[in-house]
This record gives structure tokens, sequence and C-alpha cells, in this order.
């Protein structure tokens, strides 16, 4: 597993990948989410769009059986802020998430040079069913367009199971909380609140394009301005 510090306009930007995808994006100064695992979370590639075997798992920490266990490695990339050289990764075990986080370093240079990325970098997230659906439905939302609440519930719902493909009358207070394909633990729209705030890879998964409330990238009072930042870019193109 290997780190980076990315620098962006809007400030400096974590990446953590492991050799399947990216694990996490956000803003260094976020105050992040939980880092306790969710009960019934299971590991998903979103670049596969599947989830992974349960039995290719360890029950207790969720790794890999007999994957070889790397150490956290942080290091340092290229892009046009810091000016740092090339990545490379001391521990010949973190080459294949030292090509990750190339991926995902490119698709920032990309965006922030305000160019549409035509690529998504590897991901491999952890999260319910629902949670799932949800960062899916985002990432089928256009560069420089917005989603409502109500039609990204729907899609998610959709997803599960829980709704037909066009029910644009989908309340999304009806539904209990589907993270467990359960329907009586809360309402979707708490859930969908829920999904959108942990999405552990910002930008790429642009929850900021959720128009009416949520998406917002920093959890403390930056944001909403981040979160703005981000669709005047994607606008200016």
């Amino acid at each position: 597993m290997v780190t980076t510090t990315y620098h962006s306009p809007l400030g400096d930007i974590t990446l953590i990948a492991d050799e399947r995808g990216l694990t996490g994006l956000r803003f260094a100064d976020s105050d992040g989410g939980s880092e306790v695992p969710m009960q019934g979370a299971r590991p998903f590639d979103m670049h596969t769009g599947e989830f992974e075997r349960e039995d290719r798992f360890d029950g207790e920490e969720g790794a890999l059986t007999g994957a070889s266990t790397s150490p956290i490695e942080e290091i340092s990339g290229s892009d046009a802020y810091s000016g740092s050289w090339g990545m490379t990764s001391a521990d010949a075990r973190n080459a294949a998430a030292v090509s990750v986080l190339e991926r995902a370093w490119a698709w920032l240079n990309a965006y922030f040079a305000g160019q549409a990325p035509r690529w998504t970098p590897p991901l491999h997230i952890e999260g319910t069913d629902f949670q799932h659906a949800v960062w899916v439905a985002l990432l089928e939302v256009p560069y420089g367009q917005t989603v409502a609440r109500g039609e990204l519930a729907r899609a998610a719902a959709c997803r599960c199971g829980i709704a037909a493909p066009g029910n644009r009358g989908l309340d999304v207070d009806t539904f209990g909380h589907v993270g467990q394909g359960s329907r009586n633990a809360g309402s979707l729209a708490r859930a969908l609140d829920a999904a959108i705030e942990d999405n552990p890879i910002a930008i790429i998964i642009p929850c900021h394009r959720v128009a009416d409330g949520g998406g917002i990238l920093v959890k403390n009072s930056r944001g909403a301005e981040v979160k703005q930042a981000l669709l005047k870019i994607e606008a200016a193109r």
C-alpha cells in the first residue's frame, strides 16, 4: 500500500492505493470519515464493477487470502504545483500500487488543467451494496453537470432492485436503509446522505455534482467553498 500527497490549487490532497486500485482520495484538511469498517461492508472493485468473492478474504481483517503484505510507503509524485520527481517505490511489492497512483495523479493533473478526464483510475473501496450503488451512479454523472438527490436516489434504488427503472415517482423517504438489503433501519434519504458523505474517493467519484444538498468534500468550514470551486472548474470548460 502506498500513499502520496497531491498539491492541488484548492489544497493538498491525500491519495492511498493498494495493488488493486485507489482506496482513498481526500483533501488533507478534511476531518475524514470513520476508519472503522462498516458492518457488512464488502470490498468492491469499481474498475470491474464486481464485489470480491467472500472466500478470497480473511474474515477478521478483510485481507486477501494468501496475499503478501507490503509495507505502507509514502512516495512523492510530479504535478504542476509541487514540481516533484516521478513516482518511485523503495519496495518492489508496492509497484502495482504505485502504478495506480500514477494513473490517479494523471487524472488529477488533467482535471485541474480544466480537462474532462476520459478515464477512471482503478478504484478498490469498501462499502455496503447501497453505498456502491450510489457511488457508481455518481460516476455516471457527466462532467460539468449536476444531479438532484432524488434522481440519484432513484438510480441507486434501481441498482439495488428496490425500484423499477424510470420510476420518477419514488419518494426518497419511503424506503428503509438498504445497505444490508433491509428496509427497516432508517430512510433511504438518510442512507443516501450517508453514502455521499462516506464517499472515500473525492472528486473522481463526483459527490460535488449533487445539486441540492450533500456533496461536501471537506468536512469543515471549507466544504461548500471547495464544492463550488470544483463546479466552477467544470463550468469553465
